[in-house]
């Protein structure tokens, strides 16, 4: 039986080279993956999903109808994997969607995205992923102050911590990975 996959991780923490990776491994064994990613987050361009080492993958819009579209192609030539990037950004109804994809159809879902905002929130996408996944995989990476595991996301603006704002809030460069300590000493939380 197929499984729905989250691979969580901080800002630069590898999610988009890693969905490529795997996008690109079912692909060079002549297997099928169809990959997608929410029009939301625009940083890559239209319809793309990019790295920042400059690796690209060409991508399609998760839409309310993405189960009866993966099914349509399964049907006519089978689909070994769904990869989807920025996962965080996906609704309830979306994940149950893509859930329906493992268990319906046996098709492996793999998602990739952050699990918590710059104010150390949940995005919605994530605590559903969170909820249903049958395995849900950590990539790390390391602080941006320390040497430690970064587990959280720091928005700098003008260069200064913040953790207010809306939740989404679409950006790259004003954002960096942080262990909780720092996090917590750069915000003045403690």
């Amino acid at each position: 039986m197929a499984k729905l996959y989250y691979r969580y991780g901080t800002m630069q923490s590898n999610k988009s080279n890693q969905i490529i990776t795997t996008h690109h491994q079912y692909t060079t064994q002549g297997k099928q993956c169809l990959a997608y990613s929410t029009p939301i987050d625009t940083r890559s361009g239209h319809k793309r999903i990019k790295s920042r080492i400059g690796l690209e993958l060409v991508c399609e819009y998760i839409t309310e109808n993405i189960y009866e579209e993966v099914k349509a192609i399964h049907e006519k030539d089978r689909v070994h994997a769904v990869v989807v990037d920025e996962a965080q950004f996906l609704s309830r109804a979306d994940v149950h969607r893509l859930s329906d994809i493992a268990d319906v159809l046996d098709i492996p879902v793999i998602c990739f995205g952050l699990k918590t905002d710059f104010r150390n929130h949940l995005f919605e996408g994530s605590r559903v992923l969170l909820e249903l996944s049958d395995a849900i995989d950590e990539l790390k990476t390391i602080c941006q102050f320390c040497n430690k595991k970064a587990t959280l996301n720091m928005r700098l603006l003008n260069g200064v911590p913040t953790n207010i704002g809306e939740t989404i809030q679409i950006g790259d460069e004003e954002y960096v990975p942080v262990c909780r300590k720092c996090y917590k000493e750069r915000l003045e939380l403690v």
